[in-house]
Protein backbone atom coordinates (compact mmCIF):
# COMPACT_ATOMS: atom_id res chain seq x y z
CA UNK A 1 0.00 0.00 0.00
CA UNK A 2 1.13 3.68 -1.51
CA UNK A 3 0.94 6.94 1.28
CA UNK A 4 0.16 9.92 1.09
CA UNK A 5 0.41 11.55 4.12
CA UNK A 6 -1.21 16.10 3.63
CA UNK A 7 -1.00 17.65 6.99
CA UNK A 8 -3.46 20.54 7.44
CA UNK A 9 -0.12 22.65 7.17
CA UNK A 10 0.80 21.87 3.78
CA UNK A 11 -2.36 22.72 2.23
CA UNK A 12 -2.24 26.12 0.10
CA UNK A 13 -4.08 29.02 1.93
CA UNK A 14 -5.74 31.95 0.70
CA UNK A 15 -7.43 34.83 2.45
CA UNK A 16 -10.27 36.84 -0.19
CA UNK A 17 -11.63 38.54 2.91
CA UNK A 18 -15.40 37.49 3.23
CA UNK A 19 -13.70 33.66 2.74
CA UNK A 20 -10.87 31.66 4.36
CA UNK A 21 -9.80 29.14 1.95
CA UNK A 22 -7.42 26.05 2.48
CA UNK A 23 -7.15 23.52 -0.27
CA UNK A 24 -5.60 19.87 -0.63
CA UNK A 25 -5.59 19.98 -4.18
CA UNK A 26 -6.09 22.63 -7.05
CA UNK A 27 -7.60 21.60 -10.47
CA UNK A 28 -5.33 21.67 -12.85
CA UNK A 29 -2.51 21.47 -10.72
CA UNK A 30 -2.45 18.59 -8.44
CA UNK A 31 -4.83 15.94 -7.85
CA UNK A 32 -5.17 12.30 -6.36
CA UNK A 33 -6.08 10.00 -9.36
CA UNK A 34 -9.44 11.80 -10.34
CA UNK A 35 -9.64 13.97 -7.44
CA UNK A 36 -8.49 17.40 -8.40
CA UNK A 37 -10.00 19.56 -6.22
CA UNK A 38 -10.58 19.74 -2.43
CA UNK A 39 -11.23 22.75 -0.58
CA UNK A 40 -12.03 23.70 2.80
CA UNK A 41 -13.67 26.62 2.97
CA UNK A 42 -15.06 29.28 5.90
CA UNK A 43 -17.40 32.02 4.30
CA UNK A 44 -18.78 34.95 6.34
CA UNK A 45 -22.28 36.04 6.70
CA UNK A 46 -24.40 37.36 3.83
CA UNK A 47 -21.73 36.50 1.28
CA UNK A 48 -20.94 33.63 -1.08
CA UNK A 49 -19.87 32.77 -4.44
CA UNK A 50 -22.33 34.27 -7.29
CA UNK A 51 -23.27 32.50 -10.14
CA UNK A 52 -20.42 31.32 -12.53
CA UNK A 53 -19.90 28.43 -14.93
CA UNK A 54 -18.66 25.00 -14.82
CA UNK A 55 -17.96 22.12 -17.70
CA UNK A 56 -16.90 18.50 -17.91
CA UNK A 57 -16.15 18.21 -13.83
CA UNK A 58 -17.89 16.64 -11.08
CA UNK A 59 -18.17 19.32 -8.04
CA UNK A 60 -19.34 17.98 -4.74
CA UNK A 61 -20.33 20.06 -1.55
CA UNK A 62 -20.15 19.18 2.10
CA UNK A 63 -21.51 21.61 4.83
CA UNK A 64 -20.28 21.04 8.42
CA UNK A 65 -21.40 23.80 9.78
CA UNK A 66 -24.06 26.80 9.45
CA UNK A 67 -25.95 26.57 5.97
CA UNK A 68 -25.67 27.65 2.12
CA UNK A 69 -28.38 28.07 -0.40
CA UNK A 70 -27.74 26.57 -3.98
CA UNK A 71 -29.08 27.20 -7.45
CA UNK A 72 -28.04 26.23 -10.77
CA UNK A 73 -29.14 26.19 -14.05
CA UNK A 74 -30.30 23.20 -14.70
CA UNK A 75 -33.16 24.38 -12.15
CA UNK A 76 -31.52 22.54 -8.99
CA UNK A 77 -32.49 25.20 -5.72
CA UNK A 78 -31.89 24.02 -2.06
CA UNK A 79 -30.36 24.75 1.27
CA UNK A 80 -27.13 22.69 1.61
CA UNK A 81 -26.44 22.07 5.70
CA UNK A 82 -25.40 19.37 7.77
CA UNK A 83 -26.76 16.25 6.60
CA UNK A 84 -27.09 17.03 3.19
CA UNK A 85 -24.15 16.15 0.62
CA UNK A 86 -25.15 18.55 -2.57
CA UNK A 87 -23.34 16.82 -5.96
CA UNK A 88 -23.40 18.14 -9.85
CA UNK A 89 -22.24 16.72 -12.74
CA UNK A 90 -21.27 20.05 -15.12
CA UNK A 91 -21.12 18.03 -18.34
CA UNK A 92 -21.58 20.41 -21.47
CA UNK A 93 -21.74 23.31 -18.94
CA UNK A 94 -23.26 24.34 -15.95
CA UNK A 95 -23.78 27.45 -13.82
CA UNK A 96 -24.16 27.51 -10.17
CA UNK A 97 -24.19 29.74 -6.94
CA UNK A 98 -23.56 28.86 -3.18
CA UNK A 99 -24.66 32.15 -0.75
CA UNK A 100 -24.36 32.15 2.47
CA UNK A 101 -28.02 31.19 3.93
CA UNK A 102 -27.43 33.67 7.14
CA UNK A 103 -26.44 37.29 6.96
CA UNK A 104 -24.80 36.74 9.90
CA UNK A 105 -23.36 33.56 10.79
CA UNK A 106 -20.38 31.90 8.66
CA UNK A 107 -20.78 28.40 7.34
CA UNK A 108 -18.00 25.92 6.93
CA UNK A 109 -17.87 23.30 3.61
CA UNK A 110 -15.85 21.26 1.64
CA UNK A 111 -16.06 21.51 -2.06
CA UNK A 112 -14.71 18.54 -3.99
CA UNK A 113 -13.66 17.94 -7.76
CA UNK A 114 -13.38 15.10 -9.47
CA UNK A 115 -12.96 14.27 -13.27
CA UNK A 116 -15.62 12.61 -14.59
CA UNK A 117 -16.02 9.23 -15.98
CA UNK A 118 -16.60 10.85 -19.74
CA UNK A 119 -17.17 14.45 -21.00
CA UNK A 120 -19.86 16.48 -22.80
CA UNK A 121 -22.58 14.77 -20.23
CA UNK A 122 -26.08 16.41 -20.33
CA UNK A 123 -25.96 18.56 -17.02
CA UNK A 124 -27.31 17.49 -13.33
CA UNK A 125 -27.43 18.44 -10.04
CA UNK A 126 -28.54 16.35 -7.01
CA UNK A 127 -28.20 15.83 -3.42
CA UNK A 128 -27.99 12.89 -0.41
CA UNK A 129 -29.55 13.66 2.71
CA UNK A 130 -28.62 11.78 5.86
CA UNK A 131 -29.44 11.67 10.00
CA UNK A 132 -27.21 12.55 12.34
CA UNK A 133 -27.96 9.16 14.46
CA UNK A 134 -26.52 7.28 10.67
CA UNK A 135 -23.55 8.24 10.11
CA UNK A 136 -23.01 7.64 14.03
CA UNK A 137 -19.46 5.05 14.38
CA UNK A 138 -20.75 3.98 10.85
CA UNK A 139 -19.83 5.00 7.10
CA UNK A 140 -22.82 6.48 5.03
CA UNK A 141 -22.16 6.04 1.32
CA UNK A 142 -23.62 9.24 0.14
CA UNK A 143 -22.39 9.47 -3.42
CA UNK A 144 -21.84 6.36 -5.61
CA UNK A 145 -21.85 5.74 -9.69
CA UNK A 146 -24.89 3.76 -9.47
CA UNK A 147 -26.80 5.34 -6.76
CA UNK A 148 -26.47 2.71 -3.84
CA UNK A 149 -27.16 1.96 -1.25
CA UNK A 150 -29.81 4.76 -1.95
CA UNK A 151 -26.40 7.28 -2.22
CA UNK A 152 -26.77 10.21 -5.39
CA UNK A 153 -25.50 9.84 -8.27
CA UNK A 154 -21.81 10.95 -9.45
CA UNK A 155 -20.63 10.58 -13.19
CA UNK A 156 -17.54 8.59 -12.48
CA UNK A 157 -16.51 5.39 -10.69
CA UNK A 158 -16.25 7.50 -6.94
CA UNK A 159 -17.50 6.77 -3.96
CA UNK A 160 -18.13 9.34 -1.17
CA UNK A 161 -18.16 8.03 2.44
CA UNK A 162 -18.96 9.95 5.53
CA UNK A 163 -18.21 8.68 9.35
CA UNK A 164 -18.55 10.44 12.81
CA UNK A 165 -16.58 8.34 15.60
CA UNK A 166 -16.96 8.45 18.81
CA UNK A 167 -13.61 8.55 21.23
CA UNK A 168 -12.47 5.53 21.07
CA UNK A 169 -14.27 3.95 18.75
CA UNK A 170 -12.91 2.24 15.30
CA UNK A 171 -14.47 0.76 12.25
CA UNK A 172 -12.91 -0.34 8.91
CA UNK A 173 -13.18 1.14 5.26
CA UNK A 174 -13.15 -1.43 2.68
CA UNK A 175 -12.68 -0.45 -0.82
CA UNK A 176 -15.42 -0.30 -3.56
CA UNK A 177 -13.35 -1.44 -6.42
CA UNK A 178 -10.20 -2.54 -8.18
CA UNK A 179 -6.93 0.12 -8.82
CA UNK A 180 -8.66 2.67 -7.10
CA UNK A 181 -7.55 5.24 -4.15
CA UNK A 182 -9.26 6.75 -0.72
CA UNK A 183 -8.55 10.08 0.40
CA UNK A 184 -9.20 10.09 4.08
CA UNK A 185 -9.67 14.05 5.48
CA UNK A 186 -10.25 14.70 9.15
CA UNK A 187 -12.53 17.24 9.60
CA UNK A 188 -13.01 17.81 13.32
CA UNK A 189 -11.12 15.90 16.20
CA UNK A 190 -8.79 13.54 16.41
CA UNK A 191 -8.02 10.15 14.51
CA UNK A 192 -5.83 7.46 13.05
CA UNK A 193 -5.98 6.15 10.22
CA UNK A 194 -3.85 3.14 8.59
CA UNK A 195 -1.61 3.92 11.70
CA UNK A 196 -1.20 7.75 10.82
CA UNK A 197 -2.72 10.36 13.46
CA UNK A 198 -4.49 12.87 12.01
CA UNK A 199 -5.35 15.95 13.57
CA UNK A 200 -8.83 18.52 12.25
CA UNK A 201 -7.72 19.39 8.81
CA UNK A 202 -4.85 16.50 7.99
CA UNK A 203 -5.48 13.99 5.61
CA UNK A 204 -4.02 10.42 3.89
CA UNK A 205 -4.01 9.17 0.58
CA UNK A 206 -4.17 5.33 0.79
CA UNK A 207 -3.57 3.64 -3.00
CA UNK A 208 -2.59 0.24 -4.35
CA UNK A 209 -4.41 -1.10 -1.77
CA UNK A 210 -6.14 -3.93 -3.66
CA UNK A 211 -9.84 -4.89 -3.77
CA UNK A 212 -8.82 -8.34 -2.01
CA UNK A 213 -7.37 -7.05 1.23
CA UNK A 214 -10.38 -7.92 2.90
CA UNK A 215 -8.93 -6.08 6.41
CA UNK A 216 -9.76 -2.80 4.90
CA UNK A 217 -8.10 0.34 6.41
CA UNK A 218 -8.59 0.45 10.26
CA UNK A 219 -10.15 4.02 10.91
CA UNK A 220 -10.05 4.91 14.75
CA UNK A 221 -10.90 8.04 16.68
CA UNK A 222 -8.90 8.95 18.82
CA UNK A 223 -10.89 11.84 20.09
CA UNK A 224 -14.91 12.06 18.89
CA UNK A 225 -14.34 12.83 14.90
CA UNK A 226 -15.58 13.37 11.20
CA UNK A 227 -14.11 11.73 8.66
CA UNK A 228 -14.76 12.66 4.99
CA UNK A 229 -13.63 9.64 2.36
CA UNK A 230 -13.77 9.99 -1.15
CA UNK A 231 -12.85 6.79 -3.27
CA UNK A 232 -11.46 7.56 -6.67
CA UNK A 233 -9.65 5.52 -9.82
CA UNK A 234 -6.23 6.23 -9.73
CA UNK A 235 -5.44 6.34 -13.83
CA UNK A 236 -4.08 9.88 -13.57
CA UNK A 237 -1.43 9.06 -10.42
CA UNK A 238 -0.53 11.30 -7.75
CA UNK A 239 0.58 14.88 -8.04
CA UNK A 240 0.65 16.31 -4.40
Amino acid sequence: MKVLHRPSSSRLHRDDGWKQSWYAFVPNQTHFGELCGFADDIVQGGVGFPMHPHCDMEISTIVTRGAQLHEDSTGGKRRVEPGVVQTMSAGTGIAHSEVNASDALPFHSYQIWVHPRRTGAEPRSGNYAFTEASNRNALVLALSPDEREGSALIGQDAFFSLCALDAGRALRYRMHQENAGVYIHCAEGTAVVAGQALNAGDAIGLYDIGLYDIAGVELSASSACELICVEVPMHRGVRG
